[in-house]
């Protein structure tokens, strides 16, 4: 399912995974049904709605600002953030790679939990300012939504990698040891301790063994949590791995050197039949009046239907070089992948004093990853 867009903060889009709109019916339901009438009694179902209603709009702002605050430092930094995105667990900003210094990554992880504190106390300066009462809707949704902040601005801080404590855990780590690889695999062992023993705490509360967390869906949404950290934590094990073997690689050492050149005028056609078949990981350097105008791959012909490749040229179905990112033969595969990603590439072209000597695809990535052991089969 896509994410939706709607809007924009700071030039970053505002993106919404449609499992938070799970999450949003969840917490205004469970505001609406349960706990502001336990609050306040005697009240319509219809203030009871409103209030939920402001009450959810005013925490997922809050949770926007929380991952705004991660995407300023970042950039602060000179590190591109390409989205913040609203999900079932909340939200994310999806920051395009890793700091390269530990101070960085401390202060960009303490961004968040900071402000939620921050949040946290504004609204509760406001339900002081408006009575600091409990007994009237607004009163209690500034209540709610103070305390709320200050609660995710402390969870967040637990050291459970890849949450924004254990980025700050991993950075503390990093200074002492020097070692950004012992970091990440500490913190994200770590990480998963923590995982389990949610997962075991949800379990046992949600069979009625006193636990000291909520009963029933209190205890499952905590093992749910548990369950999701424990898989991003793992899967944090596992990408630290392929940077540390990936690091000792350039893209002269993976690249296909000389790739063929072909006219943009030319058609799929004639560039894909009977040349797929030997070869599916075809690649092609695509030449407009004599200048580089982009690449053809065959992940590119294969997204033209078979009934359109005769009257499709290379020109029209390329990656045009305006997308392209063309690195050194130096330059750390790592550093590659991490492009290819950020840009939603498979090919990127390697040029040398101007002149293009080849073309790094990710399936030649894969390929080393393969023998190096780390997925599944050979190269």
């Amino acid at each position: 399912m896509r994410n939706i867009k709607i809007g924009s903060l700071l030039g970053i889009p505002i993106l919404i995974n449609p499992s938070w709109f799970f999450l949003l019916a969840f917490v205004t339901w469970i505001l609406a049904a349960d706990i502001y009438p336990a609050w306040i009694e005697n009240r319509s179902n219809a203030t009871y709605a409103i209030m939920s209603g402001l009450t959810v709009v005013m925490f997922f702002v809050s949770i926007v600002l929380h991952e705004l605050a991660h995407s300023a430092v970042a950039r602060g930094y000179q590190i591109p953030v390409k989205s913040i995105t609203l999900f079932i667990f909340g939200g994310v900003a999806q920051i395009t790679r890793e700091a390269k210094r530990p101070l960085a990554e401390l202060l960009m992880a303490a961004a968040g939990p900071l402000t939620s504190l921050v949040l946290g106390g504004v609204f509760l300066l406001v339900w002081w300012a408006i009575g600091a009462g409990n007994d009237r809707p607004l009163e209690v949704v500034f209540i709610w939504l103070g305390l709320t902040n200050i609660v995710l601005g402390v969870f967040n801080m637990v050291p459970a990698f890849p949450m924004d404590g254990g980025r700050v855990f991993r950075s503390l780590i990093w200074m002492i040891s020097g070692n950004y690889f012992l970091a990440t695999t500490i913190a994200s062992w770590t990480g998963r301790f923590i995982a389990w023993a949610m997962i075991a705490v949800g379990i046992l509360g949600a069979v009625g063994v006193e636990v000291y967390v909520t009963e029933g869906i209190g205890s499952l949404w905590l093992a749910f949590m548990g369950f999701f950290l424990e898989n991003a934590a793992r899967q944090s094990l596992v990408q630290s791995r392929i940077i540390e073997v990936l690091r000792r690689y350039r893209a002269d050492d993976v690249m296909l050197a000389d790739p063929t050149v072909v006219e943009a005028s030319m058609t799929i056609a004639s560039l894909a039949r009977g040349v797929l078949e030997v070869n599916p990981r075809v690649c092609y350097f695509v030449e407009d009046a004599g200048k580089l105008a982009g690449i053809l791959s065959s992940y590119q012909m294969l997204a033209v239907p078979q009934n359109e490749w005769d009257r499709t040229t290379a020109g029209e179905a390329m990656i045009p070089t305006r997308r392209l990112h063309a690195v050194a033969p130096e330059k750390l595969v790592s550093d590659v992948l991490r492009e290819m990603e950020n840009e939603d590439l498979t090919h990127l072209p390697v040029v040398r004093d101007g002149r293009v000597v080849g073309v790094v695809g990710r399936d030649r990535i894969i390929g080393v990853l393969r023998n190096e052991g780390l997925l599944g089969g050979r190269a």
